[in-house]
């Protein structure tokens, strides 16, 4: 599965950065086609790889992608719809984001 969408939110999934870019220029192709903006200001980019690999990103240079010939920024992590979706493959930020919320509705 390579794309979620919910309303006008998308996620974009994908193995390898030419697959990204292979993407985005579809999102592009049909945005130019059907007269839309995908915002490259409200886009995120985040690399999630395994704790063991994680050296691979330090020694290489990060990968750009652009929509709308915009680049995009790099994250660590994001919220999407409610969730936090972080580079570390764990729930640590998940879980200090709802014990805030619950300390804060208390």
């Amino acid at each position: 599965m390579g794309a979620l969408a919910y309303a006008d939110d998308i996620v974009l999934l994908a193995p390898t950065p030419s697959a990204m870019r292979r993407m985005l220029k579809i999102c592009d192709d049909y945005a130019n086609e059907h007269s839309i903006i995908f915002n490259a200001k409200k886009s995120k980019c985040l690399s999630a790889v395994p704790r063991k690999r994680r050296s691979l990103l330090s020694r290489g240079k990060i990968c750009s992608f652009t929509v709308g010939g915009n680049s995009t920024d790099f994250v660590e992590s994001f919220v999407h719809l409610g969730h936090v979706i972080s580079s570390k493959l764990d729930d640590c930020e998940v879980i200090e984001n709802r014990l805030c919320f619950f300390y804060r509705t208390r």
